[in-house]
């Protein structure tokens, strides 16, 4: 069991979106793929599509695509993204958007882990027992370290690689998107 206030909602921050992008949200169905960012607008009672972690740095570093809220002109906050994936509430993800959603994306869904851990218990014989000790959170300041801070407050290597810039593609702007998407 984990101490948590319940009235302090962390990873809660929303997408600043342009007022084209909010265009483009308002305009896709829900349960379609917005044609020109291929981000899927989740049904209101239907299924999300997977989330997925994104990129290394090797690649760019790029966050994988967060889906588009059902009702809101927005993609889905950290906070949305892990109650998808089954977190409760008192769990917690690094501070920025990208690396929270990254956290999300690399996990195995708790609902998932919890039958796959029963089934290796019962396997074994072993009957679980409940915490009689609560637990408090931990230190905020662990949810805001970046790589190079957490590698040395562990005492570890840093995991970041060298950014490969092989391609010398130039990412396009939003703008040059849509006049593009004009001139067809």
């Amino acid at each position: 069991m984990r101490k948590w206030n319940p009235k302090i909602l962390t990873s809660s921050m929303r997408a600043e979106h342009t007022a084209i992008s909010r265009r483009r949200f308002s305009a896709t169905e829900p349960g379609r793929v917005e044609p020109i960012s291929r981000l899927f607008k989740l049904p209101p009672n239907g299924v999300s599509n997977t989330l997925r972690a994104g990129t290394d740095s090797a690649r760019g570093a790029f966050t994988s695509p967060r889906p588009i809220h059902y009702a809101y002109p927005r993609c889905i906050t950290v906070r949305e993204m892990a109650r998808l994936h089954g977190y409760p509430d008192w769990f917690r993800f690094h501070v920025t958007k990208w690396h929270g959603a990254r956290q999300i994306g690399n996990s195995v869904p708790p609902p998932l882990a919890r039958v796959v851990a029963a089934s290796l218990l019962k396997a074994s014989g072993a009957k679980p027992t409940r915490p009689r000790v609560t637990l408090p959170l931990g230190d905020p300041k662990l949810l805001s370290m970046d790589m190079n801070e957490a590698a040395k407050y562990w005492g570890i290597k840093s995991p970041i690689g060298i950014r490969d810039r092989k391609s010398g593609a130039r990412k396009r702007r939003q703008w040059e998107i849509e006049a593009a998407v004009a001139a067809e």
